[in-house]
């Protein structure tokens, strides 16, 4: 994928859903404190803040790719 043509779409959706700027970093915050909370091992919990932020980021991103597309069906 083109490097400019990446650079449009991310800029299309953040001027469409300006939220998900400030969504992206309580996403990480949620998924260090979540993972800080169930492992005491600084390395197991830099794998399992990833694993999170990879699993709330999906889910998220399912949600906010049905809301859009909804918005653009109506």
């Amino acid at each position: 994928m083109n490097a400019a043509l990446l650079g449009m779409l991310v800029a299309q959706l953040a001027d469409r859903v300006p939220g998900v700027l400030f969504g992206l970093p309580l996403l990480a915050l949620a998924s260090l404190v979540f993972a800080a909370t169930h492992h005491e091992d600084p390395a197991a919990i830099g794998l399992a803040t990833v694993h999170w932020t990879v699993w709330l980021g999906g889910i998220l991103g399912v949600v906010l790719a049905v809301v859009l597309l909804l918005g653009w069906i109506s």
